[in-house]
Parts: structure tokens; sequence; C-alpha cells
């Protein structure tokens, strides 16, 4: 593809529906240390005739204490019977943004913010230049006649999920793009000492031997972190087994290592990388 070409190509590809991130062979590990990005509902589980769940969205290094505001970009809204619809009362503040769901249905719902950025390098008139973009602005944002000397997409999402009265069939379908977490059983109803199996997808197909981080809240007050290792097995599948009440974070990243010998990307094959987390009530038994 000619490089005139390619921002408008990868602008009209990306801003429709995100491109496919390819399976990458390494993870690119949680430190204790590093941010996180999550979704927060006030709670899991909700009766009554018309109930409202409220999420918080925000970036911290204590998890689910608010540091900044994440920025909300394509929020999905998931209804148990699989239709999409809007959030309600949406706000921005310096430490979290957040927004309502009116529970109509019974049943598990689940919500979903869905990010993309493409960044990278490049040389024009003898002078390199750093740009971040978007998937709908990088043809106006890198010049047609630059020449792109390093290119990445990451694609980034945060999940949840919230219940009203039973959380009936659990079933979703992969969203498609970038990682995300399939739950394969019922986990807005979770009590410690529970067991949950989920589905890693990365656009829409399992992805296998992919490490993950399950840590518990609270960690601003205990001098160790508390992560635990998981895996996907060659389905994609790994279980959880929640030995302590609290709130808890499930994260997970793809694409190649980071380091001197790392691809650094091009227009016409931009590094990918992908990245997951998602938030989980569990109650006392």
């Amino acid at each position: 593809m000619m490089k005139t070409s390619i921002g408008a190509a990868l602008a009209t590809r990306l801003a429709t529906r995100f491109a496919p991130v390819a399976l990458a062979a390494a993870l690119l590990p949680l430190t204790a240390h590093a941010h996180m990005t999550w979704l927060l509902p006030n709670k899991a589980a909700f009766d009554g005739k018309e109930p409202v769940a409220s999420f918080d969205a925000a970036v911290s290094e204590d998890l689910f204490n608010f540091e900044r505001a994440l920025k909300l970009e394509t929020l999905r809204i998931t209804a148990p019977d699989g239709k999409t619809v809007e959030a309600e009362n949406r706000s921005t503040a310096r430490h979290r943004e957040s927004f309502d769901v009116k529970l109509t249905q019974d049943g598990t719902w689940r919500i979903s913010n869905v990010s993309q950025s493409v960044m990278g390098t490049y040389k024009q008139g003898g002078e390199t230049k750093r740009f971040r973009s978007t998937p709908a602005t990088v043809a106006k944002d890198v010049p047609a006649d630059a020449e792109v000397t390093a290119m990445t997409v990451m694609t980034s999402r945060q999940q949840t999920f919230v219940s009203k009265e039973e959380p009936g069939k659990v079933a979703f379908a992969p969203e498609g793009n970038g990682l995300e977490l399939l739950p394969l059983g019922p986990v807005t109803d979770l009590s410690h000492g529970d067991r949950t199996t989920f589905r890693l997808m990365l656009d829409g197909k399992p992805a296998a031997d992919v490490q993950l981080k399950l840590v518990r809240e609270g960690n601003r007050y205990r001098y160790k972190f508390g992560e635990v290792e998981l895996k996907s097995d060659a389905k994609g599948e790994f279980t959880v087994e929640w030995t302590e009440p609290g709130r808890y974070f499930i994260g997970a990243s793809t694409g190649p290592a980071r380091g001197p010998n790392a691809p650094a990307g091009s227009r016409e094959a931009p590094v990918q990388r992908a990245s997951v987390s998602a938030t989980f009530e569990v109650l006392p038994k």
C-alpha cells in the first residue's frame, strides 16, 4: 500500500470498526505499581422494579481510589436480551467519570468501555516528531509524505457486570475487538469460596496462554500488593477462586515484549497491543 493512502485507509478501517489485533506471543505484564484503569458499579446485584446502577470510571495506582478520570470513549451497555442501551446522567469530574444505567430487564448486564489510540514517531524535513492520535484522526495528524519510524495501535477495554433480580443465563456474545473477558457462569452474586470460570478472548477468538493478574481492593492499606497470577489454557479459559470478600480487579495485556529489540511498527504494519480490565464484587458467605 502506498504511504499516501495508508493514513486514510487506517482511519477508515478503524473509525467504523476497531481493527483486529493480531494475537501476540508475549504478554505485557501488569506490575504491582502500574496504574490501573477500571469501571466500578456501586454494587453488583440489584432488585426492585427499575433499579438504577451507578458507575465510576477512573485511573489509579491504589486500586479503587480515585486518582484521575478515565475518559469514556465507546461505552457499550449490553442488556440481558443482548440489545444495547444508552447510559444516563453522564458527568465528568477531576478524579472520575460517572454514569447511570436503568436496569429495565431481569438478568445480568455487561458494561464495557473501549478505546483505541494510535501513537508513534515520524520524520519530516529532517526533524523527528512524536504523535498520539486516534483511528479517526491519524490521517490528519501524520502527514502523508512523512516517513513513519514507529507506529503502535493500542486497544483498551474496561468491563464490569451487574444484575437485576436473579443473574439468569450468562451467555454474552464476544464484542469482537481487542481483549475481553466472557464469564461462563454468574458473576454478580458471588460469595467468598465461590469459583468462576472465564474465557479470555482476543478479536472474538479464545486467547490461549495469556497471563492475568487478580487483585483485591485495599492495596493502599497493606504492605504486600497481594496479586494472584493466573493463566488462560488452550481454550482461553481460566478459573478464579474468590477466597475473601471484597471488590476485585482482573487485568491482562498482550503485545510484543518491550525493550531494545522490540518491533517499532510502521504505517503498513503497526505494532498491535491490547489490554483488558474487569471488576467484580464478592460478598461474605
